[in-house]
């Protein structure tokens, strides 16, 4: 198992300034370095260990980057179909990220933080409520177009010359299948 980065053990000051240069992109790792010598002293990690965090950053601002559009893409079929496969694809997606992220949160490189779980949990349990509120509003669809469809099978068969009770069985049998 490989140690923790040093550049876990920085003060919450040093780590914002760090992580604000990184996302900048306009620092070398000897700017970075000389900063946190300057915020850290002796403490602060080593050149090496900066650039691993540095490649690190980049890589995972890469992901995010690519995800977007990905998302985007995506976005806009489930604009176009909102109650499509897209959109339980979508969310089928969002849930495997949370559970990828919840993985990685124990490994050496990725410390677990309350708020990164938090966060997560919070992403899961919202996911499972669009996910009830999607079926309930497919549910109540359904039910709507049963009863559309049992009213006129009731005013054709009464055309037709069927009794009321004949009429009312044929609603109660296309109304069963929809509930």
């Amino acid at each position: 198992m490989s140690r923790r980065s040093s550049v876990n053990a920085i003060s919450a000051e040093a780590r914002d300034e760090l992580d604000r240069m990184v996302r900048e992109g306009r620092a070398t790792i000897d700017q970075i370095r000389n900063r946190l010598l300057e915020l850290e002293g002796e403490e602060a990690p080593s050149r090496s260990a900066i650039g691993r965090y540095v490649q690190s950053a980049k890589q995972q601002m890469e992901r995010y980057r690519q995800a977007q559009e990905v998302a985007k893409v995506w976005v806009g079929k489930l604009e176009e179909e909102p109650d499509g496969d897209v959109g339980r694809l979508l969310s089928e997606m969002l849930r495997t990220v949370a559970f990828s992220s919840l993985s990685e949160l124990g490994d050496d490189e990725h410390a677990a933080d309350a708020k990164d779980i938090r966060f997560l949990a919070q992403a899961i349990k919202d996911l499972a409520s669009a996910d009830k509120i999607s079926a309930e509003r497919e549910l109540r669809i359904r039910q709507e177009v049963a009863r559309q469809a049992a009213d006129k099978a009731g005013e054709v068969a009464k055309r037709g010359g069927l009794s009321k009770d004949a009429v009312q069985e044929l609603r109660r049998e296309i109304l069963g299948v929809a509930e």
